[in-house]
């Protein structure tokens, strides 16, 4: 795959670009790279603060997440758009990198769905206990191994 895009998960991306959930923009694989370096600050915070206002943390370490699983989008000239952006994300990297790395990308739409939940709330306030926060510390530092090792692969889309 050195060298070219992904050939996995073009059907879908097609598909999400027709419908406008997905743009096609410039590559800006230097951006990508950028974006993975806040998200490693933002794990970072995220331990920090989580004894604090452990719902705080959670919101950065999803951004630290969100951020990273945009890297390799942003790397191939895709930006996701709209409504359900977030979704589009876990959609686009299941479909063109899992397996083998289904296990690890698919913790990020379960973060997703707990940061929906504390950010729109349509039950009972989250207030997402230090543990809580801590435990899914490794799940995105495991995105975060993924990611760096696809992005010198990837190429304009």
């Amino acid at each position: 795959m050195v060298g070219q895009a992904p050939l996995k998960g073009r059907a879908l991306i097609e598909k999400l670009l027709s419908e406008g959930r997905l743009q096609l923009v410039e590559a800006q694989p230097h951006r990508a790279h950028e974006l993975v370096i806040q998200a490693h600050k933002h794990v970072a915070s995220a331990v920090t603060l989580a004894s604090q206002d452990g719902t705080g943390a959670f919101q950065l370490l999803y951004d630290g997440a969100r951020k990273t699983m945009t890297a390799p989008l942003l790397a191939q000239g895709l930006r996701p758009r709209g409504d359900g952006s977030h979704a589009v994300l876990g959609e686009v990297m299941m479909a063109q990198f899992a397996p083998p790395h289904g296990e690890a990308l698919r913790k990020f739409d379960l973060m997703r769905r707990l940061r929906n939940n504390a950010e729109y709330p349509s039950g009972p306030l989250v207030d997402l206990s230090e543990s809580e926060v801590l435990s899914y510390v490794p799940y995105v530092k495991n995105i975060l191994v993924v990611v760096e090792k696809l992005l010198p692969q990837l190429t304009e889309f």
